[in-house]
């Protein structure tokens, strides 16, 4: 759905800046070549942010050597304050 939008709006700004910067127009197909390239790109980015984000939490934390950048470890103190 993401790569879908993407691809939506890279194409309405790429004819926007044919028709109106440009004021030429190029020929269709290279629209759609740059949209399938959009559109692919952005897919695999996202796939890969997706699949690989349990991954890169583990991989920061062991650089790193604490949880702090692990959001469902949240630590909320409620006590009195010790200084």
């Amino acid at each position: 759905m993401i790569a879908a939008i993407s691809c939506v709006i890279f194409c309405f700004a790429k004819f926007a800046e044919m028709k109106f910067l440009e004021k030429e127009m190029k020929p269709m197909k290279y629209l759609i070549r740059d949209t399938v390239i959009v559109f692919s790109s952005t897919l695999m980015a996202t796939f890969g942010v997706l699949y690989l984000n349990g991954s890169m939490i583990d991989f920061f934390n062991t650089i790193t050597e604490t949880k702090a950048l692990n959001p469902t470890a949240t630590q909320i103190f409620t006590g009195t304050p010790e200084f």
